[in-house]
């Protein structure tokens, strides 16, 4: 009897235990499943818009001077007066006054000349009258040699019938030969007036010319401005003696300002060798936009592109161009050497899409929303400008396209616009 509280005791405690096991199961909370629910994924997009796109290309370069006329003195002489303008970076107006030369020898040799002119006027003048009397004593001397033939004819017929001595006959035939001879004499001596006047008409001719070239002499005395411009390398003084060798200064012109800049190889070949739709004009002709930038302050001008360099750059494969600034005036502040921005219109795209740059796969797909779910869509990758992308495709208008890439994308996905 002892022995039986020990044995109860633990399958009285195993009891409770299990008892107590049973009343917590049985009351636990039960878990109801959740039904499986589709994920929608949050997505950016553009809308499909067809456009035309004329992306520009820009590149840097150099104002340069197209064209420089180095100014030399045109006659030898002693400086007596500089132009107002005559100072480095004076900017100067074609046919301005820019230095005068001592002209007082240049003046003399015109008065010379001249004076050569008269002289040689008036021995032609003396000539020509010569020569209208000798002629005048040339008719005379054949009517004379007419009038002698006639007397010696009829002196003949009248020796011939016995009624004329032979001595008048013989003086009349001396008569004559006189007469022929006289006829000679004034034909030589008009002959040599004729020649005479040929070389003072020639000497009148030369002296005409060289008063010419004095007068040209004289008028270049003063050095006169050919273009508009600006005044490099000034050097001259009054008192100083220049010859035609000397330079005086360099003259650019403003009209030629040419900006030089470089195309890529890529970019060459977009503008000057494109065919098909994208075809644009040749490159020379082509009309760009060039900004100065200087601080704060900014300013732009029209050029066209001129000529293409002579030759390749090696290193860098790009091709030189040369620009020529559209009507620049004295007034403008820029200068060869001016570092510029220059912007060129590239090829005119026709009826592509823009869009951004992330809205492309990397397998060149675009993905599309058609009833709240991805489709995607080949796309012909026509050019990468900035941040965006050129494409051709068949999108309907007003389609939405996903700019938002992640890992899971995937056709048939359902996503919202946010």
């Amino acid at each position: 009897m002892k022995k039986l509280p020990k044995v109860l005791l633990p399958i009285i405690v195993i009891a409770v235990a299990i008892s107590g096991f049973l009343y917590l199961k049985s009351t636990r909370p039960q878990a109801t499943p959740k039904p499986v629910t589709e994920k929608v994924w949050p997505v950016s997009v553009v809308e499909a818009q067809l456009t035309d796109v004329q992306p520009p290309i820009t590149e840097f370069g150099t104002v340069v001077a197209g064209s420089v006329v180095e100014l030399r003195p045109l006659v030898d002489g002693r400086i007596v007066k500089l132009g107002q303008n005559f100072v480095e970076g004076a900017t100067v107006k074609q046919g301005e006054t820019l230095v005068v030369i001592d002209p007082f020898d240049y003046e003399v040799e015109v008065v010379d000349k001249k004076a050569a002119i008269a002289e040689a006027e008036a021995r032609l003048k003396e000539t020509r009258s010569d020569l209208r009397a000798q002629r005048q004593m040339l008719r005379i001397a054949r009517s004379q040699v007419r009038l002698r033939k006639t007397d010696l004819d009829r002196k003949k017929k009248l020796s011939a019938r016995g009624s004329l001595s032979q001595k008048s006959r013989d003086d009349a035939s001396i008569a004559y030969n006189d007469a022929q001879q006289s006829v000679q004499n004034q034909s030589q001596l008009s002959e040599r007036l004729d020649a005479k006047l040929d070389q003072l008409t020639a000497a009148l001719a030369r002296s005409r010319a060289a008063l010419s070239q004095a007068e040209r002499n004289l008028s270049e005395t003063m050095l006169i401005a050919p273009e508009d411009g600006y005044l490099a390398s000034a050097v001259a003084a009054v008192g100083q003696r220049v010859g035609s060798s000397d330079r005086l200064a360099r003259l650019i012109v403003t009209k030629r300002l040419e900006v030089s800049f470089q195309l890529s190889r890529r970019d060459f070949g977009r503008l000057a060798g494109t065919t098909g739709p994208e075809a644009s004009p040749l490159l020379v002709g082509r009309k760009i936009k060039v900004d100065w930038r200087v601080g704060r302050q900014s300013f732009r001008f029209d050029a066209t592109i001129a000529r293409l360099g002579a030759e390749i750059d090696a290193a860098s494969g790009g091709i030189g161009v040369y620009a020529r600034l559209d009507a620049p005036n004295l007034q403008t502040p820029l200068r060869p050497g001016a570092f510029v921005e220059v912007n060129v219109p590239g090829n005119l795209y026709r009826k592509v899409y823009q869009l951004p740059e992330s809205a492309l796969g990397a397998d060149g797909t675009v993905y599309i929303i058609q009833k709240g779910r991805l489709t995607p869509l080949k796309v012909n990758v026509l050019r990468r400008v900035a941040k965006d992308v050129l494409v051709r495709a068949d999108i309907p208008t007003g389609s939405k396209i996903v700019t938002t890439h992640f890992p899971e994308i995937g056709p048939g996905l359902r996503v919202e616009v946010r």
